[in-house]
């Protein structure tokens, strides 16, 4: 089936220097049931700071405690290219449905070195793969051409989180009823919405899953005008002050403000938040709860 829906791109927590598996469950608990499933081990996840082994026992606790009917995607990114076909072979044992994968993100990237990464890639296995087309991080900047003929080449390769602004290669990617978009970045997650993605991987619906899910069926509905009055009132100004360079330590201290995580844990190089910028986060995050909370405030 193709990929579709909510799937936010969540935090690993941590505590005293391991992985926090209670606190998981209770963020399983916020995500759920609205959300269609999340995003595991991905840059928000902290994955690149995260071991092999690390991984690997993420993925199948996920796998034993995430609701049925729920997706997952496991981020696969790493420099060495064995050691992503193992985290894939394991995802594909474990029954998770998708691995998100940027290009090589070390030395400097023609087409034909990522083309023959993702051939090489999507031989090791038959999970789906997700193309992560994140220009900023890898410096590898991909036309929409050159996503379809990555797409034509790889047999397991059916979808691109989008998180490159030019929103043209959303319209480009969309013109093939078969391939999935994704947006991938919250700063223009509803101009993504309004362009027809098939669903986000962004940190926002793992903050505010009941209104994000709400904007999603609004536009569905066709409802445009309403979808982003909710957009704007209970997630935009969230969006505003959470990041971004720091969305990682600012949404792992919201999350222990709010009881979800034990620990606002983080691994260097990543610097804790500073309660100067945890209270810029809070009053953004308390307005979007009040549904009359902007207009109030203005």
């Amino acid at each position: 089936m193709k990929l579709r829906g909510s799937l936010p791109v969540i935090p690993t927590p941590f505590y005293n220097g391991k992985t926090d598996f209670d606190s998981l469950l209770r963020l399983f608990d916020h995500l759920f049931p609205e959300l269609d499933g999340y995003t595991l081990c991905g840059s928000t996840g902290e994955s690149v700071s995260l071991s092999t082994e690390e991984r690997l026992e993420l993925m199948a606790f996920a796998a034993r405690n995430t609701p049925p009917g729920k997706t997952i995607v496991v981020g696969l990114a790493h420099t060495n290219l064995e050691e992503m076909a193992q985290l894939a072979r394991h995802a594909e044992e474990l029954g998770i449905h998708a691995g998100l994968v940027p290009c090589p993100y070390y030395f400097p990237n023609s087409f034909p070195m990522v083309l023959e990464f993702f051939r090489a890639l999507d031989r090791c296995s038959s999970l789906e793969l997700v193309i992560y087309d994140n220009p900023v991080y890898t410096k590898t900047w991909l036309r929409a051409e050159e996503l379809y003929a990555l797409l034509d080449a790889c047999e397991h390769l059916n979808s691109v989180k989008m998180t490159d602004h030019d929103l043209d290669k959303i319209t480009a990617l969309k013109k093939n009823r078969d391939v999935a978009v994704f947006s991938g970045d919250d700063v223009v997650a509803f101009r993504s919405l309004l362009l027809g993605v098939d669903g986000s991987m962004i940190i926002a619906p793992a903050v505010f899953p009941a209104a994000y899910q709400k904007v999603v069926r609004l536009l569905a509905e066709g409802d445009a005008r309403n979808a982003l009055r909710v957009f704007s009132e209970q997630i935009l100004p969230f969006i505003h002050l959470f990041g971004m360079g720091d969305e990682i330590s600012t949404t792992k201290a919201l999350y222990k403000h709010l009881g979800i995580f034990r620990s606002d844990e983080l691994r260097l190089p990543l610097l804790p938040c500073s309660p100067e910028r945890l209270q810029e986060v809070i009053l953004a995050y308390e307005i979007c709860q009040s549904p009359s909370g902007v207009r109030q405030a203005m």
